[in-house]
């Protein structure tokens, strides 16, 4: 595995799973690009990571920032070599307690529309250098989770955008990476996670149950996917067979799920 020398763009990178991602690329010797809106953190991030290290405090939310950020990276790197979509934002409540359905506008902006400004933006530089667009997604891009209604839509939506987006960029060059992880242990997903009222829920975030995957082993997989230029990751692999599992026995899966999530505190 050897990034060393490419240009890596990613955003939602002031912490959480892109932060790690952005600290297992450095010591493969990348070029890092880091987006997010926290430009605080992000001073603290290219503290970290040394002087191969370009930040751009920016909302995916907003078009014009993408096409900043990407035109920034170009301007300072000349070439980019991959795009990492990583920013992105959770929700725990049941659909009938929500209050303020500006939740689903908040999170189909970051979760759907934040990954379309990026990518569209940055389509250009990528057939240039025959790079990679990875899209950090979610199991629930293919089976629906309780108290997760408008972030389930939100992923269901990115999943046929990159399903298309595979048929329109065939011979290109460019390889599209999916990553469906299952929870992800360490970081602050939960504490940013909208609840009812669309605030985000912080000291009232709900626990992770054991199951998942830790921030550490998912960049750690999803390296290894990107080196080899794959199409799908699933974290942990065995989420692989839920769909086949849903497809052949729904009521099973419903059942099994309830159950994880009731776990949950």
């Amino acid at each position: 595995m050897s990034f060393a020398g490419q240009t890596i763009a990613i955003t939602g990178a002031s912490s959480g799973l892109g932060l790690q991602l952005a600290r297992e690329l450095a010591t493969h010797g990348a070029r890092l690009a880091l987006m997010a809106r926290d430009k605080g953190r992000l001073k603290e991030a290219a503290a970290e990571l040394g002087d191969n290290t370009l930040i751009f405090p920016g909302d995916v939310t907003a078009e014009n920032d993408c096409k900043q950020f990407i035109g920034k990276v170009i301007a300072e790197y000349g070439v980019l070599d991959h795009l990492v979509a990583n920013a992105g934002q959770s929700m725990w409540a049941r659909f009938e307690d929500i209050e303020n359905l500006e939740l689903f506008r908040r999170l189909m902006e970051i979760n759907f529309l934040g990954v379309a400004h990026c990518v569209h933006s940055a389509l250009a530089a990528l057939r240039k250098s025959c790079g990679q667009v990875v899209v950090i997604s979610s199991i629930q891009a293919k089976v629906g989770v309780p108290f997760h209604s408008g972030y389930g839509a939100s992923k269901h939506a990115l999943e046929g955008f990159i399903d298309t987006l595979h048929y329109e960029l065939d011979g290109t060059g460019i390889n599209l990476l999916e990553v469906y992880p299952h929870w992800i242990r360490g970081t602050e997903l939960r504490k940013h996670a909208l609840g009812p009222d669309a605030q985000p829920m912080g000291d009232r975030k709900r626990s992770h149950s054991d199951s998942g995957v830790t921030v550490d082993e998912c960049a750690r997989a999803i390296l290894g996917a990107m080196a080899r230029r794959r199409a799908t990751l699933y974290a942990p692999w065995t989420l692989r067979y839920v769909q086949l599992i849903k497809n052949l026995f729904p009521g099973f899966v419903r059942w099994s799920i309830r159950r994880k999530v009731g776990a949950q505190q």
